[in-house]
């Protein structure tokens, strides 16, 4: 099961890259209502893997992305082994929020427990009037720690 999660893990940094190579983000095709919404998504997720709620951090995810893991404990395991920053963070800044062609993608500075800051871009859908999280690329800035 260990590689189905390693694999699960790359496919979804994957759309996340696709996301950002499909084109330049314009963040002016964002009203502000739309990008609080996407912060706040992504706060409540990692909220919700700071204490271990793999339901409701799984919740947050688009279809496609939950279809890849049998149930949250599988999505939760996957997280833990390839997105351990996004955990317990020990900070969190956002850019402002962007359109592509394949919708939107947010930035996050993510500065982790041991102070290595990583950015994390995450790509959205709507699904029955609602956002949620289509994948994440999760990417450490070399030589930086705080």
């Amino acid at each position: 099961m260990r590689d189905g999660l390693k694999s699960a893990a790359m496919v979804v940094a994957l759309v996340g890259s696709i996301s950002l190579a499909s084109g330049q983000a314009r963040a002016a095709d964002l009203d502000a209502a739309t990008q609080a919404t996407l912060r706040s998504i992504i706060t409540q997720q990692i909220d919700a893997f700071g204490r271990d709620d793999a339901d409701a951090a799984e919740s947050f995810a688009a279809p496609g992305i939950r279809s890849k893991f049998p149930n949250a404990k599988d999505f939760n395991a996957m997280v833990h082994q390839s997105y351990a920053p996004l955990i317990h963070p020990r900070s969190t800044h956002f850019d402002e929020a962007g359109q592509t062609a394949l919708g939107p993608l947010q930035k996050v500075t993510i500065v982790d427990a041991d102070g290595g800051v990583w950015t994390a871009v995450y790509t959205f859908e709507q699904v029955d009037g609602m956002w949620r999280i289509t994948g994440c690329a999760l990417v450490k800035e070399q030589g930086t720690t705080i």
